[in-house]
């Protein structure tokens, strides 16, 4: 079927006027003069035979109708230029986006050592808390944190999560002692989400029913409950792929002799068409083996 399209240079000139507020701006952005934007614009009110903006002495805004237009407007074109990106060709370079937690502590330095031995491919790695899009957004992979081990299809199983209590070692012998589960009554729990998922899991997995997971303090990601932590302010849930140098150094201890619990697990997450770049397959295969030798040495 033969697509009927407004006119597409109208589109843009309306779409970079009603986002910027200004048809100078737009001017400005296309590269371009005021008249000729004007005149665009003009053009697709023709064609809607529908006023888009309001014009005022020094400024516009826009109309019912244009304000239903600009959203998908903008959409569709933030889809185009993505399409283009993602178009050229760049070889030897791998993007990745992670949640920080496993960025700081295990995915940074798997990186230093892959490039160490693969120099020939870069990988670029971006941070955030917000979880990766992969159709609106330009990477080719993302690393995420699941609550389950089946997230999505597209998606290698790395690290499951192992969660165990960890104080600093001045607690145990403290004023009042942290030797049993049953003394936490008397000690600060520190959480690093908000929900307070890893005490729950830890405290119904273990059996204990006498210790209340909403006390405590909140803080907004483990690194800082587990710096907490060894300064001695309280008890934090520590994950065993990512304290191990802690506790070799003594900075943290497991007060108690009981199992990790399993909260949820990071997994590599990859578009739902796999990315048969040789550049990407080399590091994904590199991430799986560091994953599984890691799982292979924890208790």
């Amino acid at each position: 079927m033969r697509r009927r399209l407004p006119p597409l240079n109208a589109l843009r000139a309306f779409e970079a006027a009603a986002r910027l507020g200004s048809f100078t701006k737009a001017a400005d952005e296309l590269a371009v003069t005021q008249g000729a934007v004007s005149r665009q614009v003009h053009a697709l009110e023709d064609h809607f035979a529908t006023a888009l903006f309001n014009r005022g002495h020094r400024s516009v805004t826009l109309t019912k109708a244009g304000s239903r237009l600009l959203p998908p407007l903008s959409e569709a074109f933030d889809q185009i230029m993505l399409a283009a990106e993602r178009v050229k060709e760049r070889p030897g370079e791998v993007r990745i986006k992670s949640v920080p937690t496993i960025a700081v502590r295990w995915l940074v330095p798997q990186i230093l050592r892959f490039q160490n031995a693969r120099p020939d491919i870069q990988i670029k790695l971006t941070t955030s808390w917000w979880s990766v899009d992969l159709a609106r957004e330009d990477f080719d992979a993302g690393v995420i944190f699941a609550e389950t081990r089946a997230p999505r299809a597209n998606a290698d199983l790395l690290l499951v999560e192992r969660m165990t209590p960890v104080c600093a070692p001045s607690l145990l012998e403290g004023t009042p002692p942290l030797a049993a589960p049953a003394d936490l009554v008397h000690h600060r729990l520190l959480h690093s989400d908000s929900k307070h998922l890893d005490w729950k899991a830890w405290l119904s997995g273990n059996g204990i029913t006498d210790i209340d997971p909403q006390s405590g303090e909140d803080f907004d990601f483990l690194d800082a409950a587990l710096q907490a932590a060894i300064q001695g302010y309280g008890v934090a849930m520590g994950d065993l792929l990512f304290i191990e140098e802690d506790l070799k150094a003594g900075r943290l201890v497991t007060p108690f002799d009981m199992p990790p619990t399993e909260v949820g697990a990071y997994f590599l997450v990859y578009p739902e068409e796999e990315n048969s770049d040789p550049a990407f397959q080399a590091f994904r295969t590199w991430l799986r083996e560091a994953a599984e030798s890691v799982q292979k040495q924890l208790p």
